[in-house]
């Protein structure tokens, strides 16, 4: 593999940021890309999204290998996407699987559960149970008190006094419907946003998620209406593989610290790992 491409694969740097001196991929790079994604399966089979996540590689490495960044890179923002919301779901609640299985999650951020931000559903727990803590439980305070008349989303809401029951905390009786200020007797949980997501997600593991947060702030400028689509065809693939790697490399510390302990956040530590540790 040719010094310019492990270069590449060095840095962290936006993707934007670097366009200019994206290296061409070879048959070589490719190849191992392909046996890295196979290799990476057996990781992502333990998030409760695999299948999604699975059939968007399938996808995405074709795009990439015909040279459309776009699409390409829109699949890598969804696979930290379900990453995220898998972590979620295995530590906090499966509604959110249910809230995508009966594709309700668009409407009910039209009806405004939404979280925008992680610390903006921090400090409503905070505010409700006097604790910056995210469990099966507490994950309803980040969302919106209702009272009977104004429930709409009964499948996704709990009774404040069941909340507060099992929590092991004295209610709070002066929780207010955020529709009509009368007083709540629900609440209806919250659908966060893709920052508040992977905020959220990262706060039930205790892990800072200041990278990862990097990282889709970077695939998403390429997205943006201001990115760009003219990349050669090797380029785009060499460009595509780095941030599936950093993915990748990033799931497998949550999911498999022992032996992915290294200090290194670029996709050259996966790469190296790959060569090392499976192929030799």
């Amino acid at each position: 593999m040719n010094k310019e491409l492990l270069k590449y694969l060095y840095t962290t740097s936006g993707t934007v940021d670097l366009i200019k001196k994206v290296p061409n991929s070879d048959k070589e790079f490719i190849k191992i890309t392909k046996k890295i994604i196979v290799y990476e399966l057996k990781y992502i089979k333990y998030l409760s999204l695999y299948k999604d996540i699975i059939k968007a590689l399938k996808i995405g490495y074709k795009n990439a290998y015909l040279g459309y960044l776009h699409p390409a890179e829109g699949i890598n923002r969804f696979i930290l996407e379900r990453y995220s919301l898998s972590i979620l779901i295995k530590n906090a609640t499966n509604i959110y699987k249910k809230v995508l299985k009966n594709k309700d999650w668009h409407r009910m951020v039209d009806d405004g559960y939404v979280i925008r931000y992680g610390g903006e559903a921090l400090g409503k727990i905070k505010k409700y149970i006097d604790k910056k803590e995210i469990d099966k439980y507490t994950i309803y305070f980040a969302g919106k008190p209702v009272c009977e008349n104004h429930l709409k989303w009964n499948d996704y809401s709990k009774e404040i006094k069941y909340l507060y029951k099992n929590l092991n905390i004295r209610p709070d009786k002066n929780i207010k419907c955020s529709f009509c200020n009368s007083k709540a007797k629900y609440f209806t949980i919250a659908m966060p946003k893709a920052g508040a997501l992977i905020s959220l997600a990262y706060e039930t593991i205790n892990r800072d998620p200041n990278f990862m947060l990097k990282l889709y702030s970077n695939l998403s400028r390429i997205l943006h209406p201001y990115g760009f689509m003219d990349l050669e065809r090797k380029k785009v693939f060499t460009a595509w593989a780095r941030d599936l790697f950093m993915i990748f490399l990033e799931i497998n510390k949550v999911l498999d610290p022992e032996n992915f302990n290294m200090e290194g956040k670029s996709a050259y530590f996966l790469l190296k790992y790959f060569i090392n540790e499976i192929l030799n």
